[in-house]
């Protein structure tokens, strides 16, 4: 298996051996260099919405902006080169603002997104004067904010980035609050929601609706560095929330009239994780992700879009 794996990737004409020693890539007998936006040996994360793999081959994970590293078993992001102890960074994206506006890799699915609206009032009418609260008080207290659209940046590197967005069940009776990271990156995300979510639900009053956390939610492409390059880095902690359902009257009360308390609550959230995970925790060592064979079958360009 190892040999026919070997063989595969060497196939692909991404090899150049080599491991990661003080940022430079420096050539082995047992590594293989993946350049960014290469073909990698992972499972790819699927995204909701995608053909069924057992009936169609799914999309080959690429190498993140960074590019990686195969040896021992393992998938190796090599940590980024950054500042540990530079200005903090939080990068705060606008769900579905914007997304007529985005790379071919996203395809249609994502275009065709435009998020919910009810009685006229959208996700993005909600959801941008709370984004704005937030980037004010954040820099007040140092930190460098980007108010993101619907692309995310070239992995997309930050201490920490929240989608903000809100719900529609299409009666009116659900309410309370989501919120979801993903897996096969930073060990810090689950912290990152957890504080952020207890916060939230304190401030606010909302419950915590825990058994509608959608796989649009878990699966949600900024996160997925692995099947987009426009996506957050590996190495930043990533979360989605669902503030409220904007279909129920009672939570979009909230959202409109209480902007001011919704922004502060997210933010006590963030700058407590900022306080308890210096830079030297978020950025500080390389990533192991465990690889696994490739698929068979044709396996696209980089450039070509999913």
């Amino acid at each position: 298996m190892r040999r026919a794996l070997s063989l595969a990737i060497a196939i692909l004409a991404v090899i150049a051996a080599a491991v990661v020693v003080r940022g430079a890539l420096v050539p082995t007998a047992d590594a293989t260099a993946v350049p960014p936006g290469a073909p990698l040996p992972l499972a790819v994360e699927q995204d909701p919405g995608d053909p069924d793999p057992d009936l169609n081959a799914p999309p080959v994970a690429l190498a993140p902006p960074g590019g990686a590293v195969i040896q021992n078993g393992v998938v190796r992001i090599p940590k980024p080169k950054i500042d540990l102890n530079g200005q903090r960074r939080v990068g705060i994206q606008i769900g579905h603002l914007n997304t007529t506006d985005v790379p071919a890799e996203y395809g249609t699915r994502i275009q065709q997104q435009t998020g919910a609206s009810v009685e006229g009032i959208t996700e993005v009418d909600v959801t941008t004067p709370i984004a704005e609260r937030m980037a004010a008080l954040l820099r007040a207290q140092g930190i460098a904010v980007d108010i993101l659209p619907t692309t995310v940046p070239e992995g997309y590197l930050a201490d920490v980035f929240i989608a903000l967005h809100a719900d529609d069940d299409g009666t009116g009776e659900l309410s309370g609050f989501k919120m979801a990271h993903s897996t096969r990156r930073s060990p810090y995300e689950d912290a990152l929601m957890t504080t952020v979510k207890d916060t939230y639900a304190a401030a606010t009053g909302l419950d915590y609706d825990a058994s509608h956390v959608s796989r649009n939610m878990t699966g949600y492409y900024a996160f997925n560095w692995g099947r987009y390059q426009h996506a957050t880095s590996p190495f930043t902690p990533s979360t989605i929330i669902e503030l409220g359902f904007l279909s129920n009257d009672d939570d979009r009360g909230f959202m409109i009239d209480h902007a001011d308390v919704v922004a502060g609550a997210l933010v006590n959230g963030i700058l407590a994780f900022l306080d308890a995970t210096p830079r030297s925790k978020l950025f500080g060592q390389d990533l192991l992700v465990p690889r696994a064979p490739l698929r068979q079958g044709p396996v696209p360009s980089p450039t070509t879009p999913p």
